[in-house]
């Protein structure tokens, strides 16, 4: 198994490995046509992978991407809980569905948050869902009851 930090050159691997874990998990459909989301993925990885406001990781297998992982990067201003303000939040966690089981998400956490670590980021959140809700559980993840959240569209 190789563990490697992607770049722009893993733009069809990071779309495309995107689409297959929305496709898996959305409870509703699509608001957007399928077609303009992808546009918009790939819109978002072409600017933000180079600029390192997405940072992402990924796992192969005789050289085939068979898992990845992503980390937004942003700032706020500081807080007591989080003195520098700097924010990780996690996304994109997906693996093939034939090599679930086998800790390969729980090593991508572990470079995310090595990786929030070294730019200095004091926090780091993200959604998840129930399957892999216990990879979270059990690297140290805790809800936050005082929460919430607002869609504008």
């Amino acid at each position: 198994m190789d563990f490697r930090k992607a770049t722009l050159d893993d733009l069809d691997v990071l779309v495309g490995m995107r689409m297959a874990m929305r496709e898996e998990r959305e409870e509703a459909p699509c608001p957007i046509d399928p077609t303009e989301f992808e546009t918009k993925t790939r819109e978002y990885f072409r600017t933000h992978v180079p600029d390192g406001r997405f940072i992402a990781w990924l796992a192969a297998e005789d050289g085939r991407v068979i898992a990845t992982s992503g980390m937004c990067v942003y700032d706020v201003p500081p807080t007591y809980g989080n003195p520098k303000g700097r924010i990780a939040y996690l996304v994109n966690m997906y693996t093939l569905p034939e090599h679930r089981g086998r800790g390969i998400a729980s090593k991508l956490v572990q470079l995310l948050v090595d990786e929030a670590r070294k730019l200095g980021c004091g926090r780091v959140t993200l959604n998840t869902s129930k399957a892999g809700r216990h990879v979270y559980e059990n690297y140290g993840f805790a809800d936050l009851p005082g929460e919430m959240e607002y869609f504008l569209e």
